[in-house]
This record gives structure tokens, C-alpha cells and sequence, in this order.
């Protein structure tokens, strides 16, 4: 018997480490590109676990440190950030931090 989750909004995190970029080869482009595709991550993405139009991107939210070290710790970057079970968003700015959030 298969169980199934209705109206559920699920939520993730990810960061890139200039450090680990620079030895890598990861370039602005290459994240940019990632931008870009979590837009979209789940078009054309049925399947019989996923039936189309049952899994969404809502936003996309991508925030840019203006230094390597980072302005501030990835925990404080993510409790700036409250989700409701809808999906709302609400963002508290944090000084000197940029953000941009892209609708899904």
C-alpha cells in the first residue's frame, strides 16, 4: 500500500563554498546555471511516483555574501527565512546581504 503526502510544502537548503570553487574550477557561471535550473527543477519531471503538476517550485530564494568568509554564518542565513505550511514567505533582510527571490 503506497502512502501519499497532499498539499505539503517542502523546503531545502544549499550553499557554495568559494574555497572549494576556486580549487574546483566552479565558476559565477556554474551558479548561475544552478539558478537558474532550480527554477524549473520540476518540469517535465513525471513519473508515476510524481504525476505531472503534482510537484512545484514556488521560490527560489538565493542569497550572495559580498565576501569568501560570508557576512554572516549559514544558520543565521536560514532564520532569516519563516515558511509557512502554504508556502508564504517571509524574508527578515539582513544588513549588507543580498537576496533574490525568483518565483518557481
Amino acid at each position: 500500500m503506497k502512502h501519499r503526502v497532499n498539499n505539503a510544502v517542502y523546503v531545502t537548503y544549499g550553499s557554495i563554498s568559494p574555497q572549494l570553487a576556486e580549487k574546483t574550477g566552479f565558476t559565477k557561471e556554474d551558479a548561475n546555471q544552478i539558478k537558474e535550473a532550480l527554477k524549473t527543477l520540476f518540469v517535465g519531471d513525471e513519473s508515476a511516483a510524481r504525476p505531472s503538476g503534482s510537484m512545484k517550485i514556488i521560490k527560489v530564494i538565493w542569497w550572495e555574501h559580498n565576501n569568501k568568509l560570508g557576512q554572516y554564518s549559514s544558520a543565521k542565513v536560514h532564520d532569516s527565512l519563516t515558511i509557512d505550511a502554504s508556502g508564504e514567505v517571509s524574508l527578515n533582510e539582513l544588513d549588507g546581504l543580498k537576496s533574490e527571490i525568483f518565483e518557481g
